[in-house]
C-alpha cells in the first residue's frame, strides 16, 4: 500500500519512489476549493455568475437585473400563454377537466364586453398599475423638483410606504384571515378550535371596520397563540413559516391606519408647496381625498381577473391537464414579469370575443420615450407604444407606435405572407389616423419573420445594462 501520510521513515534510497504520485498539483485549475483570502496563490475559476446569454440555464442569482431579462425572453407574453391554455383545453376531454371547463366558459363568458367596456377594461389596467397617481402626487413631485433635500425625501417616502398600506387595507385584511384560516388547518383538532374562534371574532371586528378593535385582538390573543403553539409543539415546519408572515402583515395594518397616514402627511405641511395646495383642507376633506386615490379597478377589471385567479388556482391544484398547467404556469410568470420593478413600461392585456372567437392583445406603452436621433425642441417626450395581436388563420401582428403633438407614427410587422397587402394597410392605417384627428407620419408596413420583441421596441430597458449591479 502507497506510504500516502509519509507515517514511517522511508526505506534508504526509495525517499523519491513511493509508488504513488498525487493526482492534485498546486496549479490545477480544475480544483474550486473553499476560498482563502490569507493563502491566495493563483486565480481560481470558481465563479457564482452565469452567463448573459445562456437563456437556458438554471435562474440566475448574481444579479437580479439579468435574471428579470432572462425571464423577459421566456416568459414576456401573457396573450401566448393563454392561447396555450386555451388550445390546450380543446383538446381536453374527461371528469378530471370538467372543473377546467367550467371555469373557462366563464372566463369567455366575461370577455363579452362592448367597446366602453373593453375601454373601461383598458384604462382600469393602466390605472392599477400606477397607484401614485392623481392631483396629490403630482403636487408631491413638483415639490421634490423644486426641493430635492434628503429630509424632504425621507419625508415623502415614509408618506408613501403609510400610504401603501392605507390603500391595500382591503388586501391586507384578505391576508391576515387567510394566514390564520391556514394555521387552523394545520393544528390538531384540540388546539384549532380556540383558534377558529378568535378568527370569528376578527372576521366580525373587520365587517364593522373596526381596526383598533382588529388590531388589539390580533396583538393581544391571536398572535399569543399562534406563537404559544409553535413553542409547545416545537412545530419548526409550516407553523413557524406561518406565524412568521402573520407577524410583517399585522405591522402593515398597523402602520396603514388613517391615524398613522394623517399624522405622516401632516408632517409634508413643513414644506411650502405642500401646505400652500393642502393647508387649507379639514382633517375629514384630506382623509376623503386620500380615498379617492384609492378607487378599487372598474368592474369589468376586477371580473376578468377574478376569472383568471379561479382558473390558475384549479390549474395549479392539479385539476386540469398537464398542457393546461404548463400553460398557467407560463401565464402567471408572464404576469409576474411585465409587473416587475424593472420594467418601465405599462402593460395591458386587451382581450376580445369576436364572431365566437376569443382574440387575447397586448399593449406595452412608454410614456417618456426617447426622442428620434436628429429630433430638437423642448417639446414634450414622445409616447411610445407596441401592440401585439393574433389573427386566426393569418398569424401574429406587431404594430409599433410613437405619438408625439398630435403626430403619428406608426410600423406594422405582418406575417411574410401578407407581403403583397403592405400598401392597403399603410393606407388604411394613415386613413384611421387622420379620422381620430391626428397627424400621419411614416407609415409603413413590412414583413417580418419574427415576432417583435420587447428590447428590440424598447431599447430603454437594457439601460441598467451598463451599470453596476450589486446584490447581497
Amino acid at each position: 500500500m502507497p506510504n500516502i501520510t509519509s507515517v514511517t521513515n522511508p526505506v534508504p534510497g526509495q525517499e523519491n519512489n513511493t509508488g504513488y504520485r498525487s493526482p492534485i498539483t498546486p496549479n490545477d485549475t480544475q480544483i474550486k476549493n473553499i476560498p482563502d483570502p490569507s493563502r491566495i496563490s493563483r486565480a481560481d475559476q470558481r465563479t457564482d455568475r452565469q452567463d448573459t446569454a445562456s437563456s437556458g440555464l438554471p435562474r440566475r442569482f448574481d444579479s437580479y437585473f439579468q435574471a428579470f431579462l432572462q425571464d423577459l425572453s421566456a416568459f414576456g407574453s401573457v396573450s401566448d400563454s393563454i392561447y396555450q391554455l386555451l388550445a390546450g383545453s380543446l383538446g381536453a376531454s374527461g371528469a378530471e377537466t370538467s372543473e377546467i371547463s367550467a371555469a373557462l366558459a366563464r372566463l369567455m363568458q366575461a370577455l363579452q364586453l362592448s367597446p366602453e367596456q373593453l375601454l373601461a377594461l383598458l384604462k382600469g389596467q393602466f390605472s392599477s398599475g400606477q397607484r401614485f397617481r392623481g392631483p396629490l402626487f403630482d403636487v408631491l413631485r413638483k415639490a421634490l423638483q423644486t426641493n430635492p433635500s434628503a429630509a424632504m425625501k425621507e419625508d415623502v417616502a415614509q408618506f408613501l410606504r403609510k400610504f401603501s398600506d392605507f390603500a391595500s387595507t382591503g388586501h391586507i385584511e384578505r391576508s391576515l384571515t387567510r394566514t390564520i384560516q391556514q394555521m387552523s388547518w394545520f393544528m390538531p383538532k384540540r388546539f384549532s378550535g380556540a383558534l377558529d374562534g378568535q378568527l370569528a371574532q376578527l372576521d366580525a371586528l373587520l365587517s364593522q371596520g373596526d381596526r383598533a378593535g382588529a388590531l388589539s385582538l390580533l396583538q393581544g390573543t391571536i398572535l399569543p397563540y399562534m406563537s404559544d403553539y409553535v413553542s409547545q409543539m416545537h412545530d419548526r415546519g409550516i407553523a413557524r413559516n406561518l406565524l412568521s408572515m402573520l407577524l410583517p402583515t399585522i405591522a402593515q395594518y398597523e402602520n396603514g391606519s388613517p391615524q398613522n397616514v394623517l399624522q405622516s402627511f401632516y408632517q409634508l405641511f413643513s414644506y411650502t408647496p405642500v401646505k400652500k395646495a393642502f393647508g387649507e383642507m379639514s382633517q375629514e376633506d384630506i382623509l376623503q381625498m386620500l380615498r379617492a386615490h384609492t378607487a378599487p379597478p372598474d368592474e369589468a377589471t376586477t371580473t376578468l381577473l377574478d376569472q383568471l385567479a379561479a382558473l390558475s388556482s384549479r390549474a395549479m391544484r392539479g385539476e386540469g391537464s398537464t398542457a393546461q398547467q404548463q400553460a398557467m404556469q407560463e401565464l402567471m410568470r408572464s404576469v409576474l414579469v411585465n409587473q416587475s420593478v424593472f420594467m418601465p413600461l405599462a402593460h395591458a392585456v386587451i382581450p376580445a370575443a369576436m364572431d365566437g372567437r376569443a382574440m387575447f392583445s397586448e399593449l406595452w406603452v412608454d410614456a417618456d420615450a426617447e426622442k428620434p436621433a436628429g429630433a430638437s425642441g423642448a417639446g414634450p417626450a414622445p409616447i411610445r407604444l407596441l401592440l401585439k395581436f393574433d389573427i386566426q388563420e393569418l398569424g401574429g401582428f406587431d404594430l409599433l407606435i410613437t405619438y408625439q403633438d398630435d403626430s403619428v407614427g406608426a410600423e406594422l410587422f405582418c406575417p411574410p405572407n401578407l407581403t403583397p397587402f403592405t400598401d392597403i394597410f399603410e393606407t388604411k392605417l394613415a386613413k384611421m389616423a387622420a379620422s381620430a384627428g391626428l397627424n400621419p407620419e411614416a407609415i409603413r408596413a413590412s414583413p417580418s419573420a419574427r415576432r417583435v420583441t420587447l428590447t428590440q421596441a424598447f431599447p430603454k430597458i437594457l439601460e441598467r445594462m451598463n451599470s453596476v449591479n450589486v446584490t447581497i
